[in-house]
């Protein structure tokens, strides 16, 4: 009887931990939301209670995890190891009740997605319908952003990334591959010959995109010759790609756009696709997500139900990868 009371005080210290999880929790939560203010709110806590289930956890591990300031709090190296680890094992755990309960319990929750602008306008948007439909306790939140590195920064779960992905601890799945067209209303041309080289645009009107900075995004073409770049100075210029889509639909001159943004005028006459003998190669849109953290069943769910779309996606994007010489 002793022996098997010795075996069973062993069995829990083997499976104490050494720390509050409730703790560490608050923990991950302050090291993600940058303040203690914003970790009680999560929590329903006071500020104060936060902070002293930070000296607690410091107290236990005998090392400090993050470093105060009057203006910022940061991750000391000890923090941030431990930060990244604790992360990762409350991923697991929540994915491993997810799945246990997969059989019973509907996919719930929010699933942060980073979407460039007119991508999620135009090809995203369409398809949540038919996937909240499917799981109606799902909550998406759209976060408008170009840069990979907002997954880690601002905590999303999966992104859309165009164009080449440089070497990275991301995982990336094709979406298809997005083309920019040279665009124009038939209005155009009723007293002016459509163009039959890229170098006479420059005899129309035209409707340039501008960059952050003010500069108008050259339009870029193929020709025998090699990679042309037109620098169209533009006598209509936005910023926003929706005005110059629907300038354009309106008659008031020849745009550059992503097919996705026309692809619907184009296929119901209102748009006219010039040059496509000259046009560039297609770049890939990919779905993207970390490699190392743990993926929870609404996440799943959401990248499983964007990829079946494909179908969907095709007439606005190409679904082929581009042949050499393309």
């Amino acid at each position: 009887m002793k022996k098997r009371v010795e075996g069973t005080r062993l069995m829990s210290r083997t499976h104490e931990l050494p720390i509050a999880e409730a703790d560490a929790r608050v923990f991950v939560t302050v090291a993600d939301a940058g303040s203690f203010t914003a970790a009680a709110v999560l929590h329903s806590m006071t500020p104060s209670a936060v902070s002293k289930a930070i000296g607690r956890l410091e107290a236990d591990l005998g090392v400090q995890l993050l470093a105060r300031t009057t203006r910022a709090l940061h991750l000391t190296e000890e923090g941030t190891a431990f930060h990244e680890r604790c992360a990762r094992a409350f991923d697991l755990l929540a994915e491993a009740a997810e799945e246990a309960s997969a059989g019973t319990l509907a996919v719930a929750g929010t699933v942060r997605v980073g979407l460039p602008p007119l991508f999620g306008t135009f090809v995203v948007a369409p398809l949540l319908p038919a996937l909240l439909a499917q799981h109606p306790k799902l909550r998406i939140e759209i976060v408008s952003t170009m840069r990979l590195s907002d997954i880690f920064d601002l905590g999303l779960d999966v992104a859309i990334a165009v164009g080449a992905l440089p070497d990275s601890s991301l995982v990336a799945r094709p979406l298809g591959y997005g083309q920019f067209v040279t665009v124009a209303a038939p209005a155009c041309f009723r007293e002016a010959p459509r163009p039959s080289r890229p170098e006479e645009l420059l005899a129309h009107r035209r409707l340039a995109y501008t960059r952050p900075d003010g500069r108008e995004e050259p339009w870029s073409f193929k020709t025998p010759e090699g990679q042309l770049q037109i620098e169209t100075r533009a006598e209509v210029r936005s910023d926003d790609m929706h005005h110059l889509a629907a300038m354009t639909v309106a008659g008031l001159g020849i745009a550059h756009l992503p097919m996705f943004v026309v692809s619907k005028q184009i296929a119901n006459g209102r748009l006219e696709r010039l040059l496509q003998e000259f046009e560039h190669t297609p770049k890939p849109a990919s779905l993207v997500y970390p490699a190392s953290r743990a993926m929870p069943r609404r996440v799943r769910v959401f990248i499983d139900f964007l990829l079946s779309g494909k179908h969907q996606l095709a007439g606005v994007m190409r679904q082929e990868a581009p042949r050499p010489g393309d």
